[in-house]
């Protein structure tokens, strides 16, 4: 029985046994692929290490930018098992080249070529600058801008990875790109890497490697330029000194000609360092100024003499530890190439500076001191601190500020590219509203297109205008806009932009309204002022007159029966009868021109012979205490005039003249026939015209202020200017006191309307 037992444990145990062994070869088996693994790992990363060490070795004993730029892209492929690596660099006008490329064979080359800017635009350059990489696994799945998925496509490229190769900001990047702030890095160019075969998933320590490869490239490239620099300082250098050597050589004095050149270089270092636009020091280990160049007395005020071998005085008086931390830095090797900072020159004013250090070394490297280089930046200073203070004026103004492009006046620019808030409150527009759009968006039916004529051709001149136009807010309503304009110019004086400053005058043009009705009323009440002491003067002198005659002539027996004496009072009221009728003619004349009523009915008139007679009938119906002239000059022919309004012209011109001229004295009415027109002439040689009254002689009632006591109304040249424009004709006065008067009228042989 227990025979039995033990035969039948026996499977059992074997069976234990085996899995056992099975569980143990498990977790064996799980323990060595985590081994493998971590090894694997291991030796990826050690691979990595090994690359980069490679390269970084590779550039520390080649100075060879485009043999080491040719052993990265190659090594980095074949590391990746990419089908393409390639250095694209970044041009100043923005386009772009492959410079070093390695691709497999089946794949199209990209070496060489030129790539316009729209390929890596300027807008992306700000990212890639701050350090950013683009990992792309499938160009036709992720987020790619169109443009670049097609372009891409054209050389197969279905992944991508690229990251940065970045420069310090040096002035002369600067000046490249005035726009980049100069605390960000210098993009160089992209080291990228192409899967052409099929989509990849890139490994973050792929892409890790790759931006330790591109900090080694750029040290290979800062490396290069400084090498290219060295060797044409050296090629010059040694072209000095062979020649100088030759030319020693016949003397057996090459020993000499050697100490002479370096004594020549030193010379050329120091004439460098007195001529440079900015200021340069050293210091030794203790602070003490070494060298002190003109740039620095000039920027700080100190003599060289005042600081040789003291401390430094720009920071004599800084006893803070952040320049303490600075210059302990420098001394152990740090090189600054731009740290802003305030100091204080010598007479106490302060200063803006951009400090750039480095270390000096002696004959065994070891630092002994420090050299400086530094720019004044204070013009620079306020200048941003002005622009800072003119955008807080243009933001917070009451006046709508509008800036747009500079473009040719015509359709469809200038487009708007700013408003400030103003504009908003006034127009009822946004800024997003109007971006992109043009000033004409505020024009409508009753914007005057005749001072829109003065804007274009002021702005096609690039000179300044202001104009009072009425616009449209957004709603529909309008405003009166008040605007100005100016052309903005560069720095190279090319003009890039217009700034319009524009302000509703609604309500100053309503107030200028009310006060226009207000001076007309004033003007209105002073002509009714002047009507009514003109009336009562000049009608009761021939009233008066009229009257004593009749009562004579009613009371005075002898009077009547006296047919001299009869006839003398007769023409008296005749003669005062027709004074008041002048007078009234000529009230009804400018009134109905005032009102539009006053008929104009010209015909055919033989205008000399009129002319004549006219002055025919004045000598009759006058005293001959004047001697009227009449002229006529030139081929008479028919001219198309109104005869009443002529007459009336004539009448008052010729009544003028004598009313004003002494006793005795030559008055001329003359006439001149020209081709298109005929000119009448009235001159006299009386007490003239002040000049003082010139600019009102055509205004009802007005009279000279040297009449004196001679009668009149102030009515005969205001009705003359009615008359003389009816015919669409011209009048020109031209006067002096104590010479004379003349009158000269204009009128067109044939009326444009007749």
């Amino acid at each position: 029985m227990r025979d039995f037992n033990i035969i039948n444990l026996a499977p059992i145990s074997v069976a234990f046994t085996i899995v056992a062994v099975g569980v143990i070869y498990y977790f064996l088996n799980l323990e060595v692929t985590k081994r493998q693994r971590a090894e694997m790992v291991l030796r990826q990363q050690t691979e990595r290490e090994r690359l980069v060490n490679q390269i970084a070795q590779h550039i520390r004993e080649s100075l060879e930018l485009e043999e080491v730029l040719t052993t990265t892209v190659a090594e980095v492929r074949e590391f990746l098992q990419a089908d393409r690596v390639l250095i694209y660099r970044i041009w100043e006008d923005g386009t772009g080249s492959a410079i070093t490329e390695t691709v497999l064979p089946e794949y199209t080359k990209i070496l060489g070529e030129t790539f316009p800017e729209e390929v890596f635009p300027r807008e992306y350059h700000q990212a890639y600058s701050l350090g950013k990489t683009r990992a792309i696994a499938n160009v036709e799945q992720a987020d790619v801008e169109l443009c670049l998925a097609d372009f891409v496509k054209k050389f197969g490229v279905q992944a991508k990875l690229v990251v940065p190769i970045l420069q310090e900001n040096r002035e002369a990047e600067q000046q490249r790109d005035r726009q980049t702030p100069a605390s960000v890095p210098y993009l160089w160019g992209l080291l990228i890497a192409h899967q052409c075969d099929r989509p990849r998933v890139w490994e973050s320590w792929e892409v890790e490697l790759m931006k330790q490869l591109a900090t080694q490239v750029a040290i290979a490239i800062q490396q290069s330029e400084l090498y290219k620099q060295l060797q044409k300082l050296n090629a010059e250098l040694e072209h000095r000194v062979r020649k100088r050597t030759q030319e020693l050589a016949l003397a057996n004095v090459s020993l000499r000609a050697e100490i002479a050149e370096r004594q020549r270089t030193q010379a050329a270092l120091q004439a460098l360092i007195t001529a440079s636009p900015r200021a340069i020091f050293t210091l030794d280990l203790q602070g003490h100024v070494k060298i002190w160049n003109p740039a620095a007395e000039r920027m700080f005020g100190w003599k060289e003499a005042e600081v040789i071998d003291r401390l430094n005085p720009i920071f004599l008086d800084d006893q803070s530890q952040e320049y303490h931390t600075l210059q302990q830095s420098i001394f152990q090797g740090t090189t600054y190439t731009r740290v802003e900072l305030r100091r204080y020159k010598k007479d106490g004013s302060p200063i803006d500076i951009v400090f750039s250090a480095a270390p000096l070394h002696d004959t065994e490297d070891n630092i002994d001191g420090m050299v400086a280089v530094i720019a004044d930046i204070t013009h620079q200073k306020q200048q941003e601190e002005q622009v800072r203070l003119l955008q807080s004026v243009v933001v917070n103004t009451n006046d709508a500020v509008v800036i747009t492009e500079a473009e040719p006046i015509d359709e469809p620019g200038p487009y708007i590219i700013y408003v400030n808030e103003a504009f908003t409150r006034i127009t009822g527009y946004s800024l997003q509203e109007v971006l992109g759009k043009t000033p004409r968006i505020l024009q409508g039916s009753k914007t005057s297109r005749a001072e829109l004529d003065k804007v274009w051709t002021a702005l096609s001149r690039w000179e300044t205008i202001t104009v009072q136009v009425i616009n449209y807010r957004k709603d529909g309503s309008e405003f009166w806009n008040e605007f100005s304009i100016v052309p903005i110019a560069d720095q190279t004086g090319c003009y890039t932009h217009w700034i319009s400053v524009q302000r509703d005058i609604t309500e100053r043009k309503r107030l200028d309204e009310i006060r226009m009705a207000l001076e007309r009323e004033r003007e209105l009440s002073l002509l009714k002022t002047r009507f009514f002491s003109m009336a009562s003067h000049e009608f009761r002198t021939p009233l008066s007159t009229a009257l004593a005659a009749a009562q004579l002539l009613e009371n005075c027996q002898d009077e009547w029966d006296n047919s001299a004496k009869r006839l003398r009072n007769l023409q008296r009221i005749q003669l005062s009868v027709k004074n008041m009728v002048q007078i009234l003619d000529d009230i009804l004349t400018i009134n109905r021109a005032e009102t539009g009523k006053l008929e104009f009915n010209p015909k055919l008139l033989d205008l000399e012979g009129f002319s004549g007679c006219f002055l025919e009938e004045m000598r009759l119906s006058t005293d001959e205490k004047h001697t009227l002239t009449f002229v006529s000059q030139g081929q008479a022919v028919p001219t198309w005039v109104d005869e009443r309004l002529l007459r009336s012209i004539l009448s008052n011109l010729l009544l003028n003249a004598i009313k004003y001229s002494p006793e005795g004295g030559n008055i001329d009415l003359s006439l001149e026939f020209k081709s298109d027109r005929v000119i009448l002439q009235v001159q006299d040689r009386g007490i003239g015209i002040p000049l003082a009254d010139q600019k009102q002689l055509f205004e009802p009632f007005h009279r000279g202020k040297n009449v004196k006591s001679i009668p009149g109304t102030g009515l005969g040249l205001a009705v003359v200017k009615k008359c003389v424009d009816l015919h669409q004709g011209h009048i020109n006065i031209t006067s002096e006191v104590g010479i004379g008067t003349t009158c000269a009228i204009a009128l067109p042989l044939k009326g444009k309307d007749l």
